[in-house]
């Protein structure tokens, strides 16, 4: 199939801006989990376990991007999609324990050898890419009504963005949440609102193809970018009041 062409609107940069804020705070989340599946190690094999890594992340971005198109033409995988978003959404508000499931993720990995490590840390490396593009097809689409092939590079752009990030910016936005913890409640709000848009998109698609007598409209670009700014504001009001006067600090695994 032949590369559809790429068109660029101004709702795009809003969507990049977005999508650096979420994946942001997303691998300083995903970093924090990596680090401490690590610290188990011996000091000189943390930063190999850390490398390879990073090397799934760029290799499973990579497949979740070329499976981005044939999500957008299968209805149920984007119910699929939807469900793993808003789901992660609701564990995290409905466990709220913090950093507690990052500290158990250590504890399994306590006992483990190098490569068996090196296996927890490309099945985490997994999860994280199916959030980042997940998130990115959400919101590369509620930016347009064209085709969702032109906005492909806005997809491509957020994992992109997702794996720099995971690598070189994880430490500065560790210490924003070391500072404002609630942050990672917003992060996870964005998320779970992208999967409300999935799923609308889900529904639209499926009363379109199976004709069942009504069809379920598509979300107005406007009521996403209204809520999702909503969002924005409250959790952020919320973050600064909650702010933490003494941060705890940060593991020095984390380069």
């Amino acid at each position: 199939m032949p590369f559809a062409p790429q068109i660029f609107e101004y709702g795009d940069i809003a969507v990049i801006g977005m999508l650096i804020l979420l994946e942001g705070l997303l691998s300083a989340d995903n970093a924090l989990v990596l680090a401490i599946m690590v610290r188990h190690l011996p000091a000189e094999q943390r930063g190999k376990a850390l490398t390879y890594g990073l090397g799934g992340a760029f290799v499973f971005r990579a497949v979740a991007i070329g499976l981005a198109t044939l999500i957008m033409k299968l209805w149920w995988l984007q119910a699929i999609g939807a469900g793993y978003l808003i789901w992660m959404t609701v564990k995290h508000f409905v466990s709220n324990r913090g950093h507690q499931e990052e500290v158990e993720a250590g504890h399994r990995a306590d006992k483990a050898g190098f490569w068996q490590t090196v296996l927890m840390v490309e099945v985490a490396d997994i999860a994280f890419a199916v959030d980042s593009v997940l998130a990115g097809v959400a919101l590369a689409k509620a930016s347009t009504k064209h085709a969702f092939e032109s906005k492909l590079w806005v997809v491509y752009s957020g994992a992109v963005i997702g794996i720099v990030l995971l690598r070189f910016a994880a430490k500065a936005f560790l210490k924003l949440l070391d500072r404002f913890p609630a942050l990672e409640h917003l992060a996870y709000a964005l998320v779970g609102w992208a999967g409300v848009k999935l799923l609308v998109m889900s529904g639209h698609h499926f009363t379109v193809d199976a004709k069942p007598g009504f069809t379920i409209p598509e979300m107005e670009p406007a009521v996403f970018w209204a809520v999702l700014a909503l969002i924005l504001a409250v959790g952020t009001a919320y973050a600064i009041r909650h702010a933490n006067p003494q941060p705890d600090g940060i593991p020095d695994d984390i380069a």
